[in-house]
């Protein structure tokens, strides 16, 4: 199965940043962010400072701090680079989720703007992929569909996928998994093995939002023949807990979209170490 292998091989590079970093030639912006590291004291008054009326309202259904930390960091990170990146007022920007579209928008006064825009969060980390869309010489912006999907999952050592990739995974995505742990030691096998679960996972979650259909949906099929026309980037990064023990925490990562890229790179993760309230915000 040599078209599998690239699935599971590592096609996303990181690096860290106190501040909001853009690169002009990049297809697009993708940014990782620690959002436990929002102090609970602190989110009443970032939430007043840079939410929307509209989006506190749907912030306000949040009810676990986790949640609310996930939210508010993904509007700021999305709202913080229209302002500063795209030249739009950071106030009048409103980030919702389209229900007939089945995608997350920007808007300004009700119009979505030129920016294409994908989340995923696990365990407080944030990951948000941004695809700015070239003006046209008309006034009218059409944003037209793009598919554009990306999942983030913390890598469980208590929560096994085995169970539900018996019941759904298709036959060929268990042979392609079950290649990766061959010809190691029996213990690193089964880590090996597990790490594919996930990243089977990930690639069905990033592409249940590109082709904008319900992951229930597409469990049982064969992701790697859906993934064959698209451009796939996946990878896997690791993060040390803070505390006395330090832990090293995994996570996984996919990004899907139809993007016509001029070349097979790895696609950069950002990853942000600033204060949400300083280091992102030092434009307004």
């Amino acid at each position: 199965m040599p078209h599998t292998a690239l699935f599971f091989s590592q096609q996303l590079t990181f690096s860290s940043h106190s501040g909001l970093p853009v690169k002009a030639d990049a297809p697009m912006d993708v940014y990782l962010f620690n959002s436990n590291n929002i102090a609970s004291e602190q989110i009443t008054a970032l939430t007043a400072q840079y939410l929307h009326p509209q989006e506190q309202l749907v912030f306000a259904k949040r009810k676990q701090l986790q949640a609310k930390q996930e939210y508010l960091a993904s509007r700021v990170i999305i709202k913080t680079y229209a302002s500063q990146f795209l030249g739009y007022d950071f106030d009048s920007l409103t980030v919702l989720f389209d229900e007939q579209d089945t995608c997350l928008k920007v808007y300004q006064h009700g119009q979505a703007i030129a920016l294409h825009t994908c989340i995923s969060h696990s365990h407080g980390q944030v990951l948000v992929a941004l695809v700015p869309v070239k003006q046209s010489a008309t006034p009218e912006l059409v944003l037209k569909p793009m598919q554009l999907g990306v999942d983030l999952e913390w890598l469980s050592t208590k929560r096994s996928l085995d169970k539900v990739a018996k019941h759904y995974y298709h036959s060929e995505e268990l042979r392609a998994c079950m290649v990766q742990a061959e010809d190691v030691t029996e213990e690193m096998s089964k880590a090996l093995y597990s790490k594919a679960l996930y990243r089977i996972w990930t690639l069905k979650e990033a592409l249940a939002k590109a082709i904008k259909q319900p992951i229930a949906q597409l469990l049982r099929d064969n992701v790697f023949e859906y993934c064959l026309p698209l451009n796939v980037h996946s990878g896997h990064y690791e993060m040390l807990e803070k505390g006395d023990k330090r832990q090293a925490k995994a996570f996984d990562l996919s990004i899907i979209s139809d993007m016509e890229l001029t070349d097979n790179a790895n696609i950069h993760i950002n990853i942000l170490t600033g204060r949400l309230d300083q280091d992102f915000r030092s434009v307004k």
